[in-house]
Formats: C-alpha cells, sequence, structure tokens
C-alpha cells in the first residue's frame, strides 16, 4: 500500500464572537502571517532555508519558515483570523501556507500540537495541520495532534466532529474520541480517558491557556526564602515554582529575592508586610534543605521543606497554602537537591496553578464557572456538548479540583443566571442548578439519564431549582437558544488493521 499523506483540514463554519481584552489584542494578527505570541524554554525558529536559531518573543513566521521546542519548552503561534497553535515539548512544525480567504496550512513533523480557533474563518478559508498517515476534516474548533516518531498520527476532539480519511476510508470522530493512523494501516478509534487526559501536562497547559488567553496573563511574583540554600546558587527555590507556573500556562511569572523583612506569618495564618509587592499574584514563604545524606558511594538523598502562601495584590490573606516535605535523589549533593526542588515545583505550580486560574475567573466578568457533581462521562460529553452550543458561550475547559467534583470554565458574555435557565430547559429535574457566587454555577446530577436521556424538546417547561433569593439579576436580554435534542455519544468498534 502506497503510504498515505496527512493533513488536518478546519473548516470553522458557525463559531461566537469572542469576549475579552486578550482577544482584542490577538485580533491585529495580520492575516498572512503568524507571531510568536508566548514561548517557554529552548524555542529556535528558522526563516526558509536558514538555520534554526534562538527564537525571540513576537517573532512573525511566513511560509516557508519552520519552529521547534525542546525539553520542558511551549510555543504558541497566533495566527491570522483568530487561532492559535501550541506546541508541545519536543516538537516540530513547519508553516507552509497562510492565506486570508484561502489555505492555512502548518506541517507537523514531529510531537505535539494544539489547535484552538476563536472566530469564524471566512466561507472559503481553511486550516490544515498536515501529518504523516491520516487526512482529518474537521468541524470543531479545538483538537490536538501528536505525531510518533514512527509516524503514527493521531487526532484527539475536543469540540466539533472530525472526518479522518486513512488512505481512502473516512472515519468520523467526535468529542473525546481519539483517532489512530499507524502508518499503512487503518484508523483505529477510542474514547480516551477524560479524568487522565485533561490531567496531563501538556493537556492542562492548553485548558489553562485558552482561558488566560480571554481573562489576560496575570502578573505573578515568586519570592520565597531560602534556608541553606544558597551555596548551590541563588533563588533555586523560586525559579522551580516560577518554571511549573509556566508549563502550567501561566508565562507572566517572575522571580525576585525575597528579604528576611520583606514579609512574616502572624499566628493566625494572615501576612504582615514589610515590603508590600505589586502583582496580580504573589507566591511567598519559606523552603528550608531539611536533610541531605549519602545513601551509598553512588546515591544521595535530599528532603526540602515548604511553607508556601498564594496572596492576591498584595492583601493580608492567603489564597491558599502549601506545606511539604519533599524528596530527592541524585549522583551527588546538588543533583539531590535539584530533584527535590523540581518535585517541590511540581507540587506547588500544580496545586497553585488552577487556583490562580479560578480566581482570575471569579474576580472577571468574560467567564462563568460550573462546578458539577454526580455526573459520569457520559453526562460530562453531554453537558459540555449542551453548553457549547448556547448563543453568547465561545467554549468551555476543564479545571483541577480536590475530591470528585468537575469543574468546567465556560467563556461567554451571559450572566450563570441565564445558563442556568438553559440547562433546566434541557434537562429538568435530571439535574439542580445553584447559583453558588457571581460568576460561579453548581450543578448536581440526580438521575441517571441526566443530560442527554432526559433533554426535552424545545417548548417543554421545566421547573428551575436556582434558588429564588439567590437569583438577583433580571434575564439577560440576550437570552441564550432553547437548546436542542443532543444525541448520544456513538458507541464505536475499532476497525482494527489490515
Amino acid at each position: 500500500m502506497k503510504a498515505a499523506r496527512a493533513t488536518v483540514v478546519l473548516m470553522v463554519v458557525a463559531l461566537l464572537t469572542p469576549v475579552g481584552a486578550a482577544w482584542a489584542q490577538r485580533g491585529q494578527v495580520a492575516t498572512n502571517q503568524a507571531v510568536l505570541t508566548s514561548m517557554y524554554g529552548d524555542v529556535q525558529t528558522r526563516h526558509g532555508t536558514a538555520g534554526y536559531r534562538a527564537a525571540r518573543l513576537n517573532e512573525v513566521l511566513v511560509p516557508g519558515d519552520g519552529i521547534k521546542t525542546g525539553a520542558s519548552a511551549r510555543a504558541e503561534l497566533s495566527v491570522g483570523g483568530g487561532g492559535y497553535v501550541r506546541m508541545d515539548e519536543n516538537s516540530q512544525v513547519l508553516v507552509t501556507a497562510i492565506a486570508s480567504g484561502g489555505t492555512t496550512t502548518f506541517q507537523a513533523i514531529v510531537g505535539g500540537i494544539w489547535v484552538t480557533i476563536e472566530q469564524a474563518l471566512s466561507g472559503t478559508s481553511k486550516f490544515e495541520v498536515r501529518m504523516p498517515s491520516a487526512v482529518a476534516s474537521v468541524t470543531g474548533t479545538v483538537f490536538r495532534c501528536e505525531v510518533a516518531e514512527d509516524g503514527e498520527s493521531s487526532t484527539y476532539v475536543y469540540e466539533g466532529e472530525v472526518a479522518v480519511d486513512a488512505d481512502g476510508e473516512v472515519v468520523r470522530v467526535a468529542p473525546d474520541e481519539r483517532c489512530r493512523v499507524p502508518r499503512n494501516m487503518r484508523a483505529v478509534i477510542d474514547r480516551f480517558n477524560l479524568a487522565g487526559d485533561d490531567e496531563a501536562a501538556w493537556v492542562m497547559y492548553n485548558r489553562h491557556r485558552d482561558i488566560v488567553s480571554q481573562l489576560g496573563d496575570p502578573q505573578i511574583i515568586v519570592a520565597l526564602r531560602e534556608d541553606g540554600l544558597t551555596a548551590m546558587g541563588s533563588w533555586l527555590a523560586s525559579r522551580a515554582v516560577a518554571r511549573q507556573l509556566a508549563l502550567h500556562g501561566l508565562q507572566s511569572a517572575s522571580v525576585v529575592e525575597a528579604g528576611v523583612t520583606d514579609f512574616s506569618f502572624n499566628d493566625d495564618g494572615t501576612i504582615r508586610w514589610g515590603r508590600k509587592p505589586t502583582a496580580d499574584y504573589c507566591v511567598v514563604g519559606d523552603v528550608a534543605l531539611a536533610q541531605v545524606r549519602q545513601v551509598n558511594p553512588g546515591l544521595f538523598s535530599a528532603r526540602v521543606s515548604a511553607d508556601i502562601r498564594l496572596v492576591h495584590d498584595g492583601d493580608s490573606g492567603a489564597l491558599t497554602s502549601i506545606q511539604a516535605t519533599v524528596p530527592g535523589a541524585g549522583e551527588g549533593e546538588r543533583e539531590a537537591v535539584m530533584a527535590a526542588l523540581a518535585a517541590l515545583g511540581r507540587r506547588v505550580g500544580q496545586g497553585l496553578a488552577p487556583r490562580i486560574i479560578r480566581e482570575m475567573m471569579e474576580r472577571s466578568t468574560g467567564v462563568v464557572r460550573i462546578d458539577i457533581s454526580g455526573a459520569n462521562r457520559d453526562q460530562l460529553a453531554h453537558l459540555r456538548q449542551f453548553i457549547v452550543q448556547i448563543n453568547g458561550v465561545l467554549r468551555t475547559a476543564p479545571l483541577v479540583l480536590p475530591g470528585d467534583r468537575v469543574s468546567l470554565a465556560v467563556v461567554t458574555a451571559l450572566t450563570p443566571q441565564d445558563i442556568g435557565r438553559a440547562l433546566h430547559e434541557a434537562a429538568g429535574d435530571a439535574v439542580q442548578v445553584v447559583l453558588a457566587g457571581d460568576r460561579v454555577l453548581y450543578v448536581q446530577f440526580h438521575q441517571a439519564g441526566g443530560m442527554g436521556a432526559q433533554v426535552r424538546p424545545p417548548g417543554a417547561r421545566a421547573q428551575s431549582h436556582l434558588a429564588p433569593a439567590q437569583v438577583t439579576q433580571p434575564p439577560s436580554p440576550n437570552r441564550p437558544r432553547r437548546p436542542r435534542n443532543l444525541p448520544q455519544p456513538p458507541v464505536r468498534a475499532n476497525p482494527g488493521a489490515r
């Protein structure tokens, strides 16, 4: 069999007008170029046939140019017409065509890319991502592609539907499904693990970036006081934490030196500032080298202890606190300490990044947070698909919450009351919706059928569970349209290899 070419074609048919100042800036990108609007770590670019060199923020790429990322690196290209192409670590992409009203093409050589389109392209516009072994036609707006070193091409769909053509055989891939196409073999469709996927570092980074792109990058200062670490370098703990915040999508984190008198912790947990910081969010606290010892001739172990607080805009009360003692191991003392600090950075980043995102959402009028409990996978899929269909909603993105709850960030200009009423028109008594805050809805699933099985046809009325005392705003004049019946997610059989 001849080797199949691979193209992911994104045809945006009808999307909604985005909100937020961050989009206004990106909307000015010319329609015949891509701009490197965000980067972290080792990112290199080349122009034409020249060699690769260190990339520069806001660098312009045109057809014929290339970009690649190193280990633990990230890159984000803004494309005219309202799109992002983000690159995972150890990835390489070529820009082959950018045309207003025509076809924009990116060729994925290796690694992972994430594509988000934020506004409708013109009627004849297409967005393509070419891979080695499949042709995927996309009518949705959020998907990612992975190209393995052996040429296997995978497409993960988050919104919309993708038609994958593997050498003449066309299969359709629904949201929360993956299509894998090994070289010279048939397409295999399966449903990927939603919880595991959303917790993956690369996916979480993109989820956060999709939200931050609407709210604007917050300025974050990391100022940790270090005890017993200065002999190995300056601000090691602060750099480890800032690095993890960047890898979680918060790339405006900067490290500053913290003196002994800059802040202190009161007995009640509040903070007394000696020098009040000026930033949207501050990560302050103490990190100490608790232990270093030699385990055997070729191995050392180390432990670092930390008491870290997240503070908003120099307030006295901490938004959250993290206390931890973290081990590390290495061939030498320094390697062991660095391993412990890296582990501490990962733990702090995983704890603080989602909290910063949620805090930003609660202070913004452009995003509504929906906390969900009691739902199974199919119900969650129906709920996400339904919310995106409401007029006035741009998109949804999962957030990480402790326990068994699921949280969705809904980028929208609507009020939470409007979204809650639309949910009740669709699901009736299958769900209970309570306005838990100015921009937060709490959704509890009651019945096994839930969304999908309990969707009401247009015109059917359902009793609202929104507490009357909590609904203080009148219905928005931009009421969401009545929901249409949502089909059950298809059950697919893997075609197998030929």
